[in-house]
């Protein structure tokens, strides 16, 4: 999948133009120009954007929307996104960690995994009232005031930072309804499905796979994910090859031929037949209708 752009943090850091030696989280506050961009990309990190005030439009997968400070914006590595310039100048600060940074002293490592939010395109983003301004603003004025002076224990204290955050913005969107994931064995093997479609789905969409690598049945795994989140296994992997799809069509310098090869179906004509099942329009209809 190597056409959606892979920003490394290294890459991330030299786009804000900042030179430093951390090279598994950074902090960036306004005054640094963001990631605009009309190409779709994804990262190596988690990242977690405060806008204060101002605006900009995201693309987090197929979802486009002009999001409005005061919000927090959650992404995790996996999403494909893209940050447009929009009317209103934005205030923003970003955090930016890997996972391993985060896990390293952790023994559960789908720790993250749990939080839907840096990953379901339904809660990348969440409107903050005045109350919730206030309970995220002086988390990020310790990130930025330990970043900036390079604290002597600051990789400590920027991962307490970062664990507070994700906590903090945890709260929020279940005090609005939103839900996470219950840390039960039937939702780790979930995460453990997700996890393993997000690497393999483009080339692997049987659901034995899925389920012979999770150690249990076909059976077993479509009807423990429908009873998590409505859809079957199968559903899951459909939905996932056809985002990709939509994504790698966005890009008109790939031939129809090309998009089929890379989502390894056996010819063009099968990834048409595919693809117009799902979205009831051809590849080539589908894209003639983007702008």
């Amino acid at each position: 999948m190597e056409d959606i752009s892979l920003y490394s943090i290294s890459r991330l850091q030299k786009v804000f133009a900042l030179t430093t030696k951390r090279n598994d989280y950074f902090f960036v506050d306004f005054g640094k120009e963001p990631v605009f961009t009309n190409e779709p990309f994804r990262t190596e990190t988690y990242t977690i954007l405060f806008l204060k005030e101002g605006s900009i439009n995201l693309q987090a997968g197929l979802t486009s929307q002009e999001v409005f400070g005061p919000a927090i914006i959650t992404i995790g590595p996996s999403v494909t996104r893209t940050f447009r310039r929009s009317t209103e100048t934005p205030v923003m600060e970003l955090l930016f960690f890997t996972d391993a940074f985060l896990l390293e002293t952790r023994s559960n490592i789908f720790y993250l995994n749990k939080y839907v939010f840096f990953e379901d395109n339904d809660h990348h983003i969440l409107k903050l009232d005045e109350t919730a301004v206030k309970r995220i603003t002086p988390i990020f004025d310790l990130i930025r005031t330990t970043f900036n002076v390079e604290h002597t224990n600051e990789s400590v204290l920027m991962r307490s930072y970062s664990y507070l955050l994700i906590h903090e913005v945890d709260a929020l969107h279940k005090s609005i309804g939103n839900p996470s994931l219950p840390g039960d064995e039937q939702s780790s093997i979930f995460i453990k499905f997700r996890n393993l479609l997000t690497r393999e789905f483009w080339r692997q969409r049987s659901v034995s796979f899925y389920a012979n690598n999770l150690n249990v049945t076909p059976k077993y795994l479509s009807e423990l994910i429908k009873k998590q989140t409505g859809k079957t296994a199968g559903e899951w992997i459909d939905r996932a090859v056809i985002l990709e799809a939509k994504v790698l069509l966005q890009n008109k310098e790939l031939g129809i031929a090309q998009v089929s090869d890379k989502l390894h179906f056996s010819d063009q004509s099968v990834f048409g037949k595919f693809f117009k099942a799902h979205e009831g329009i051809s590849p080539v209809e589908y894209r003639k209708s983007l702008k």
